[in-house]
């Protein structure tokens, strides 16, 4: 990967330099402008790094790009310290990919300049890009992660039972109308959509889940609907972290009981099996599209999720988009903002 690197600190040029591996980058690095320009139309680069000035810094960007006949070159920034929103925006709309920032941590800007690689390969794994078209509604169903909801489930489900589940598509043949299950809710508030997962469990599982996971065959019906419902949180953690692969971000709710649950309707339904035991258990998964509410601050409670950024008067964020809201965090917000201010918000759950 070729680099043209404009730095008129000799000594932190030089370092820099040092701190790129010959073996995967070739530098050129320069002291001035003109000449970071003339090796840029020389030769164009995959990656341009540039030291921000006091004074002009978008204008510098502009040039540098303009000079690169490809039009495609990775442009990194280095600035003094942490660059204000304002300068940052205006290095963005200039054509500044990313930044760095003084004083230099090899690591951090090494990585920093092979990010152009990461996302190729990204981009190339892509194989459903109407998944990161947000300029609408996203389709949940479309993510990997949702589509195989019941492998992730099985894995994490199998390191609290001590034994590997093996999971197949379809609701558990075996399975009455109604079972025992515990549902933790999941919000993209964003969209408007409400994202399901319960962990469903029938008679015969309820008593080896009382033998072998409680270690009690006496336990009550307490003890065995916080074991669901921690399954549930278990099986809630897993398709969180597998949709963070795919630039989605879902926010967690509480884990519920439900004694007298009927699936499977139309509802994407997995089963997870042991091979020498009689035991079983349904993962299911729910998508459900739920209108966001305005609300003033003065009527926000447990539970609610964020839609925006929430901010102050100065523009200082308060509380992210997405967040959900504790009962302390509520009742902060409600006494700082007042019934005057209304926010849109996710109901809950």
């Amino acid at each position: 990967m070729r680099i043209v690197l404009l730095n008129e600190r000799r000594g932190e040029r030089d370092a820099m330099v040092r701190a790129l591996p010959p073996g995967s980058f070739q530098v050129e690095a320069v002291a001035d402008e003109q000449a970071a320009v003339a090796a840029i139309v020389r030769e164009p680069p995959q990656v341009i790094i540039f030291s921000v000035p006091a004074k002009g810094g978008p204008d510098v960007a502009r040039r540098l790009r303009a000079a690169d006949s490809s039009g495609q070159a990775y442009v990194l920034a280095v600035c003094e310290g942490l660059p204000t929103s304002k300068e940052l925006t205006a290095l963005m709309a200039a054509g500044v990919h990313d930044f760095v920032r003084r004083p230099i941590v090899d690591v951090e800007f090494v990585e920093r300049a092979r990010a152009p690689g990461r996302l190729i390969r990204w981009a190339q794994s892509v194989v459903k890009p109407g998944v990161f078209d947000f300029s609408g509604t996203l389709d949940v169903s479309r993510l990997r992660a949702w589509q195989n909801l019941g492998p992730l489930v099985a894995e994490d489900l199998s390191r609290i039972a001590g034994r590997t589940f093996v999971a197949s598509a379809g609701w558990p043949k075996r399975f009455a109308n109604t079972v025992h299950s515990a549902t933790i809710p999941m919000s993209l508030a964003g969209d408007g959509i409400e994202v399901r997962v319960s962990v469903a469990v029938d008679s015969l599982t309820l008593r080896w889940l009382r033998e072998s996971v409680l270690g009690d065959a006496a336990a009550n019906d307490e003890a065995t609907d916080d074991a669901l419902r921690e399954f549930a949180n278990t099986a809630g953690g897993a398709i969180k972290r597998a949709v963070l692969c795919e630039n989605v971000t879902l926010t967690t709710g509480l884990p519920i009981n439900d004694k007298s649950a009927t699936f499977p309707g139309n509802h994407q339904c997995w089963t997870l099996s042991l091979d020498d035991e009689d035991v079983c258990i349904a993962v299911v998964g729910e998508i459900r599209s739920r209108e966001n509410q305005r609300v003033p601050a003065s009527k926000l409670c447990e539970g609610m999720v964020l839609v925006h950024d929430l901010r102050n008067e100065g523009g200082v964020l308060l509380v992210p988009a997405g967040s959900r809201l504790t009962s302390t965090t509520a009742a902060k917000l409600a006494q700082m903002l007042g019934p005057r201010t209304f926010i849109d918000v996710a109901a809950v759950a």
